[in-house]
């Protein structure tokens, strides 16, 4: 493992230089260092790096901010990534544990666990379920570059309704978080953010599949589903590709515009997210939700007329829309 090159990530000169010296007692000799989380996307960008191990508060860009910028990338998506504090709390564990962290070292080091968790991590073997459903997807696509569409959709159907799905091992997770038992927590959660990567590129797998035989709107589903889950991973990026990806091939359909319009909103762009909530609604003017999104979005530009407008326009459509009705609620007590 001498050969491996680790990155240590922190802002305090003092932790940092603790940190290093833990590590190259393990036997490590290629340990870059970087004072922080844009330096150290800059080291990532010019160097082949084994593994991150980052503080997780930093002043500029906090370990978990690295963590979750890391994890969009395809090329880091599966690089270890351990974060360090001197006390993990709940919160902390499951904000890393959604993200994908490999692992947590907490300060002062013990550095057996230490030694024994990057080593393993290094060794990158991965669990049976994950494997398996790597596999399953790789023969999908063998499956797609023969032209045996059928068989394709046959496996990936398979690969997203197997017994052993990200959604289990998230709850794993956060049970195992409230029991204090942490190692266990972020190992659930690590399976679990593995199989969401596998899940999201089988429906878009499918999607082309079903694209290729001129079902668009099966197309549409499977492509939209993979677009979700891009974006509750935060892989805006690869969730924007899919859908214009759709309306590239033609659709029309409320589901993708109003998706497109989620994602503007998450990005911070209002007036991109609004044009395709308008568009959602030139396709379905009666539908609630699109309304309720729109005010959603007059709310994070403090126009809380509009927003309310919107809202009542929701609940006019739906008369049992609770969400609705509570929001208009706190917009009369002035409380949003």
């Amino acid at each position: 493992m001498e050969d491996k090159h680790i990155l240590l990530v922190d802002d305090n000169k003092s932790t940092l230089d603790q940190l290093s010296a833990a590590i190259k007692t393990l036997g490590f000799k290629q340990v870059l260092h970087a004072d922080g989380g844009d330096n150290a996307w800059v080291v990532m960008k010019n160097k082949k790096i084994d593994c991150i191990i980052a503080a997780y508060g930093m002043q500029e860009m906090s370990g978990i901010a690295l963590l979750k910028m890391i994890r969009r990338e395809d090329a880091f998506c599966e690089a270890p990534f351990f974060l360090t504090d001197s006390a993990f709390t709940q919160i902390k564990v499951i904000k890393a544990g959604q993200i994908g962290v490999t692992g947590l070292f907490v300060i002062p080091y013990e550095e057996k666990v230490m030694g024994e968790k990057l080593l393993l991590a290094l060794e990158n073997r991965k669990e049976p379920v994950v494997q398996k459903t790597k596999e399953i997807f790789e023969q999908g696509l063998q499956f797609i570059e023969q032209k045996e569409f059928a068989k394709a959709l046959e496996v990936f159907h398979t690969l997203v309704n197997q017994k052993e799905n990200p959604e289990c091992y998230f709850n794993i997770g956060y049970i195992k978080t409230s029991q204090g038992k942490h190692g266990e927590a972020i190992e659930a959660f690590s399976m679990a953010t593995q199989l969401d990567r596998f899940f999201a590129k089988a429906y878009e797998e499918m999607g082309r599949v079903y694209k290729l035989m001129g079902d668009l709107v099966n197309a549409e589903e499977h492509m939209n589903l993979a677009a979700e889950i891009y974006m509750d991973t935060d892989k805006i990026g690869a969730a924007e590709d899919v859908l214009n990806e759709l309306l590239e091939a033609g659709t029309d359909s409320l589901n993708v515009f109003n998706t497109l319009g989620v994602l503007h909103r998450k990005k911070g762009d209002p007036q991109l997210a609004l044009a395709q909530y308008k568009k959602a609604l030139k396709v379905n003017p009666d539908e609630p939700y699109i309304y309720y999104n729109i005010g959603r979005l007059h709310l994070d530009m403090k126009e809380n007329s509009k927003a309310k407008k919107y809202f009542q326009q929701a609940l006019e459509k739906d008369h049992n829309f609770k969400e609705a009705k509570q929001v208009i609620k706190a917009i009369d007590l002035g409380i949003v």
